[in-house]
């Protein structure tokens, strides 16, 4: 009995020295940090890094003439903001109640309104495919077997301004 223990220590400290005698390998990915929302029946994935700030839903002021997509304005971090719904925005908008307010870094005096943040997801950026290199979808990953899309919220406050509608 005394010789199988010894036996397998000697087996253990080989293979514990293969290990090491080996070339590093990392498999370091990098990746994504997502904020996950689900308009109508369509998922779209938020990149943390280029949002300012999540805000439970405030006070929404009506502004008189503003675009269809644009709620009004509310006071976000000291600053007053453009409300747009993100679901009229992508041309899908969502019968949902929507609950949460995102700023955007591109323009904090711009924001999205969103019917809530369902999850927060990190995704190594190989698994995210490319999307259209003008569109405003970035790309797009599979998760829990649903197809997420992945917004370029940077594109999305350019065509806003584009179109005329930010304050």
């Amino acid at each position: 009995m005394r010789e199988d223990i010894l036996e397998q220590c000697e087996r253990l400290a080989r293979a514990f020295d293969r290990e090491f005698a080996l070339p590093f390998a990392s498999e370091h990915r990098e990746l994504r940090d997502l904020i996950v929302t689900r308009l109508g029946t369509h998922w779209y994935a938020l990149p943390v890094d280029e949002l300012a700030g999540v805000h439970q839903k405030t006070t929404i002021r009506f502004l008189p003439d503003a675009p269809p997509q644009c709620r009004g304005l509310a006071g976000l971090r000291g600053r007053i903001a453009a409300v747009y719904d993100l679901g009229a925005v992508l041309g899908s908008p969502s019968p949902e109640i929507s609950s949460w307010i995102v700023q955007t870094k591109a323009d904090p005096d711009v924001a999205l309104l969103v019917p809530r943040a369902d999850r927060y997801l990190r995704v190594p950026r190989d698994n995210i495919a490319k999307g259209e290199p003008d569109g405003l979808v970035a790309g797009a990953f599979a998760d829990a077997g649903h197809a997420i899309n992945v917004l370029s919220v940077e594109r999305i406050v350019r065509a806003v301004q584009r179109a005329g509608g930010a304050p």
